[in-house]
């Protein structure tokens, strides 16, 4: 081993930023077969896959009996102790050079969020938190916005192919209606890093698969937000529902936008 951390949070921090600044060596020297088609508008770099196996080496080098979810491996050993990555999320900017993609590195023991940390390597941004203990943006604080009025607000929306389109829709029309603005930036980690950082009010997506939503969801609570989502255990299996929203705003969120019994 070649470096010592003190804690777990210390090396969740040197995951994301040593994964973030692989994929972006990889960017650079990319070549014609450098992305692949997984389905419609679902692409996979050559990065995603080198990426999530240097992610997975480095745990097993420095944490050996815990266990690990990544998007394009699945989940290898078991263990109450899981690490929960997605090596790059928002592929689809990064392969084309945007910005917006980012790293996202979960720990959880005992169906807990203990540690989340994101890291967006185009925009030189590590936000992380550890359970009860804040949250920080590149060794700062960070706060979500304490804006209270809807026609003030920005949402920032998902859409997940896994959903009829129409829903989508409709949540767009309900936002507008509700006179609040929204964006669609292409990545579930970099929207939860920006609640969290005060840039925009929420954040809200029919589902999302664990992988891009524990290390934000942490790191919003940690930052005074609140985050509506099934709990870890069924997150781990089966994805969950997420809307993330400053306090001041969620009753008119879910009882003007989403027009139904959204999750307790």
């Amino acid at each position: 081993m070649t470096e010592r951390f003190e804690t777990k949070l210390d090396f969740a921090r040197f995951l994301a930023v040593e994964a973030g600044t692989l994929a972006r060596e990889l960017y650079k020297n990319k070549d014609q077969d450098f992305v692949s088609v997984k389905g419609l508008q679902d692409f996979v770099t050559i990065a995603d896959r080198k990426v999530e196996q240097r992610i997975r080496a480095l745990i097993k080098e420095y944490y050996p009996s815990d266990a690990v979810l990544g998007e394009e491996e699945g989940q290898s050993g078991q263990s109450e102790a899981i690490w929960v990555v997605d090596p790059i999320d928002g592929t689809a900017n990064y392969m084309r050079g945007l910005p917006d993609w980012a790293v996202s590195i979960a720990y959880c023991e005992n169906e807990e969020i203990m540690l989340g940390a994101i890291y967006a390597p185009d925009r030189d941004e590590l936000c992380w938190a550890a359970k009860d203990q804040g949250a920080f943006c590149n060794g700062v604080v960070i706060e979500v916005s304490n804006c209270s009025q809807p026609d003030q607000a920005v949402l920032l929306l998902g859409r997940s192919s896994r959903k009829p389109l129409q829903e989508y829709l409709d949540i767009v029309q309900h936002t507008v209606d509700a006179n609040m603005e929204y964006r669609r930036n292409g990545s579930a980690a970099v929207s939860l890093m920006w609640v969290a950082q005060g840039r925009a009010e929420g954040y809200y997506e029919a589902h999302l698969n664990a992988w891009d939503a524990l290390a934000g969801v942490l790191i919003i609570r940690e930052a005074g937000g609140l985050v509506r989502s099934q709990p870890v255990a069924e997150t781990l299996e089966n994805g969950s529902e997420i809307l993330a929203i400053v306090p001041e705003l969620e009753r008119i969120t879910v009882d003007t936008i989403m027009h139904q019994d959204f999750i307790a």
